[in-house]
């Protein structure tokens, strides 16, 4: 009874991951989780990667702002 009021609710209200893991909106978490998974995934491979050159490689992945679309285009 209770996985099929579930199932409705959740059809009618989707909850989106953000609101369900408040913590996610937190840059410094989920930093923090992203290095720490991928450290232990290269570690259980035999390679291992210091957790400083980890968080260096995520902070060169910054998500930069995209230029409106047409911007810099010459006609």
């Amino acid at each position: 009874m209770l996985l099929s009021s579930w199932c409705v609710y959740s059809t009618c209200h989707p909850m989106k991951l953000r609101d369900r893991y408040p913590q996610l909106q937190d840059p410094a978490v989920v930093k923090a989780m992203v290095v720490r998974s991928v450290y232990a995934s290269m570690a259980l491979e035999n390679q291992l990667v210091p957790l400083h050159r980890i968080e260096a490689l995520y902070d060169q992945t910054a998500v930069l702002p995209t230029p409106p679309t047409g911007a810099g285009v010459a006609r």
